[in-house]
């Protein structure tokens, strides 16, 4: 079974498909799941300034990049 996945908006009751994906399957019985959107999006936050200094290093970063390269040589 094939899947795709994209975000449209209800229409009265119609679901529009994306035009990539208007021909796809064309003809044969497909299965349709809605889930809504009450979750909270997944989406990268707009200013990530917000976390600036919140993580504690033990280590400084370029040494760990560099022990990890070294591990596979």
């Amino acid at each position: 079974m094939q899947a795709i996945e994209f975000e449209t908006c209800l229409d009265n009751g119609l679901i529009h498909l994306p035009l990539s994906y208007q021909d796809w399957q064309q003809g044969k019985t497909v299965k349709v799941i809605i889930l809504g959107a009450d979750e909270i999006p997944n989406k990268i936050p707009q200013d990530i300034n917000c976390y600036a200094g919140t993580i504690s290093l033990t280590q400084d970063p370029l040494e760990f990049q560099k022990m990890i390269r070294d591990e596979w040589a």
